[in-house]
């Protein structure tokens, strides 16, 4: 029985990523490695996965009443199959009805048995066509459970977006988080001009836009995959989110300083501090597992960065003497929770208690890194989160021990201001993932 190649790369992904907590994007860059996958074959595995693990909550909400048993009692993979069918139903408008369940059906047989193909055939049959279709938790009196089903929200970050945007704020927050992230790039001013690479992207027929004049950032609106332009591969871009942008420029670094990026694996914030310094800097890229530091010196190869230094160590423990460097940037470890659009497997697996548990690590982080700074130096702490729990409390207990007082950054970045020296990014603004930002200068 043949079953279709790209569906059944999909359900194997699916797996790794639901059974062990695999990344998305890892687990899909080592199938497409093993499989033989064209181009637009690879594309529609990576929609597949990505929908399935973005919509998981209303999959199984329009797939229970059409199954005669508990969802949980069926095979994980057939489950997969029947969701990869709802999806393909409701945001595939290219996929046809027969198509949908005649693939589906093949893949339950392959993947479990006749018995199974017979349950797939009857629900795919039965799914409806479109969401105008299904009924929903009444947003009126039922907002949570509505906001919750419908962009495919644990509860707990259903509250958390109410608490912290009010009702309407949240609402639209999860339909942020519950779209797709365009590619954004960050241009290598080392070896190119923004407006020259977008302008050369626009000629070559690449919809393009400059997302603010304030960054060398592009974003790309037509499926573009910047790892496959002559642009990166001469290495004039690297692909990363405007925030992480924001997060190197309120660095400001400048050449004959001496600089260190905490935790810096891949190094796209570390090569952007590169080239804001002119490559006249030493920059110092720190990183606690080997395997990372190797993606740091790939892409310093490829981008250039002679001033660029990486090493394998513990930010907490890290090789350096107190009073060090003039600059510091601390992207610490976080919840990620910012980043749902790229990373929508993470709102399965943090827990509510997580932001709690990794806010004792990042001031210990932050602390560390005041020590390694000079008396009048610069330290910017940045998380690709927004919970209050590793952004504003972490601040402002650092702040409340005294040392270093808040700083704003350059004028240009004002649009991103919320308080002296604070700046926060959001999804609802289009291109972005919600990060936050704080300058310290350091006093004593």
């Amino acid at each position: 029985m043949a079953v279709d190649p790209v569906r059944d790369a999909a359900v194997s992904v699916l797996l790794r990523v639901f059974q062990t907590e695999a990344h998305n994007d890892v687990s899909i860059d080592r199938t497409l490695r093993r499989t033989n996958l064209s181009p637009r074959g690879a594309r529609f595995m990576t929609h597949l996965v990505y929908g399935v693990v973005r919509h998981r909550l209303l999959c199984d909400h329009v797939l229970q009443p059409l199954c005669d048993q508990p969802l949980d009692q069926l095979p994980l993979s057939v489950l997969i199959v029947l969701r990869m069918g709802v999806f393909q139903s409701f945001f595939c408008s290219n996929v046809t009805r027969p198509a949908l369940v005649h693939t589906g059906v093949d893949l339950a047989k392959k993947r479990g048995h006749s018995g199974l193909a017979k349950v797939a055939n009857a629900v795919l049959r039965r799914l409806p066509s479109s969401l105008d279709e299904i009924t929903l938790p009444d947003r009126t009196t039922q907002l949570m459970e509505h906001l919750r089903i419908r962009y495919s929200m644990p509860r707990w970050l259903v509250r958390l977006w109410c608490e912290l945007y009010g009702e309407d704020g949240a609402e639209a927050y999860c339909a942020a988080c519950d779209s797709a992230a365009l590619p954004s790039v960050r241009i290598n001013t080392l070896l190119a001009q923004t407006d020259d690479v977008l302008q050369q992207m626009q000629k070559a027929g690449i919809a393009a836009e400059r997302i603010t004049e304030a960054l060398d950032a592009l974003l790309l609106h037509d499926g573009t995959n910047p790892q496959a332009t002559r642009w990166f591969r001469q290495g004039q871009l690297m692909q990363q989110d405007p925030a992480s942008i924001l997060a190197g420029a309120l660095v400001d670094p400048k050449p004959g300083e001496k600089i260190l990026d905490m935790c810096a694996a891949p190094g796209g914030k570390t090569l952007h501090l590169c080239a804001l310094s002119r490559d006249a800097a030493p920059i110092f890229a720190l990183e606690r597992y080997a395997g990372r530091v190797a993606r740091i010196v790939e892409n310093r190869e490829r981008l250039g960065g002679t001033q660029v230094l990486p090493l394998c160590g513990d930010g907490l423990q890290p090789p350096f003497q107190d009073g060090t460097f003039d600059r510091v940037l601390v992207d610490a470890p976080c919840s990620g929770l910012g980043t749902l659009r790229r990373h929508p497997e993470i709102k399965w697996r943090i827990q509510p208690e997580t932001p709690s548990l990794l806010a004792a690590t990042q001031k210990a982080m932050l602390r560390k890194a005041l020590q390694l700074c000079k008396n009048g130096g610069l330290v910017v702490y940045s998380v690709c989160t927004p919970t209050p729990q590793e952004t504003t409390e972490v601040t402002a207990a650092i702040l409340a021990e005294g040392g270093c007082m808040p700083e704003d950054g350059p004028e240009q970045f004002d649009s991103w201001k919320t308080a002296l020296g604070q700046y926060q990014t959001s999804p609802k603004n289009g291109a972005w993932d919600a990060f936050y930002l704080m300058r310290f200068r350091k006093q004593s």
